[in-house]
């Protein structure tokens, strides 16, 4: 069997899947394009009102199916990144399930997402064959934007991988989920949250909290301000 992304419509919701039988869902360059080619065309489905991100066969990610040349694994590398940068800055809400593993750009994935539903059963981490070289994705500045810096150090240190619980206990994963159920969850979730806001106060959501990261609180206070202004009646 061959590696393939896979997509399923549900409602409003767009289920992506990565699927890569005997290799962890390893992503090679073709599942790379293939994820930013259906983001780029979900996003201008208004009829799509958000993204699940999932593994298949009960695992999520272990992390890039690295290819041996030296010049396509850079090129692999690049098209992680946009993939990640593209997640980041989505304007609809991308909610990652995990089950299994979640390792190197895998763990980068799943925290580009704007939201996380883990099994408890959920591992989360860096494999030895990144340390010291770290082109994962950005998963440690991911790390670093939502883990207490001990727990940061311990996850870059320690080999050993953490479970969901721990990073759920430390605010990282937002929802627990039983074993096999994380995909289940994270679309009737989805379902709720898109039923509950319009589209457009979503996108405008999403640019607020990105923006709330990296401004001051007067910069805040002159955003509330253009906003207001902005509106009609």
């Amino acid at each position: 069997m061959t590696a393939e992304l896979k997509a399923a419509r549900h409602d409003a919701t767009l289920a992506i899947t990565l699927s890569n039988p005997g290799r962890g869902n390893a992503l090679d360059a073709a599942m790379l394009v293939a994820a930013i080619e259906t983001l780029s065309t979900v996003e201008r489905d208004e009829s799509v009102r958000a993204v699940v991100l999932c593994g298949a066969d009960g695992q999520f990610s272990l992390g890039l199916d690295w290819p041996k040349d030296a010049a396509q694994r850079l090129a692999a590398l690049e098209s992680l990144h946009s993939l990640i940068d593209m997640l980041r800055n989505f304007p609809k809400p991308v909610i990652a399930a995990v089950d299994g593993a979640a390792t190197d750009a895998g763990l980068a994935l799943a925290l580009a997402c704007d939201l996380l539903v883990a099994t408890r059963q959920a591992q989360f981490g860096i494999s030895a064959a990144q340390r010291g070289i770290w082109a994962n994705g950005g998963a440690g500045w991911l790390l670093a934007q939502a883990l207490p810096p001990a727990l940061l150090a311990e996850l870059h240190f320690d080999a050993t991988p953490l479970g969901a619980p721990r990073l759920h206990a430390a605010g990282a994963v937002n929802r627990l989920a039983a074993d096999g159920r994380a995909l289940e969850e994270a679309m009737d979730w989805a379902e709720r949250m898109t039923a509950q806001v319009p589209a457009p106060a979503v996108e405008r959501l999403k640019e607020m909290l990105h923006e709330a990261r990296s401004v001051s609180l007067g910069e805040h206070f002159n955003g509330e301000k253009r906003r207001l202004a902005g509106q009609r009646g």
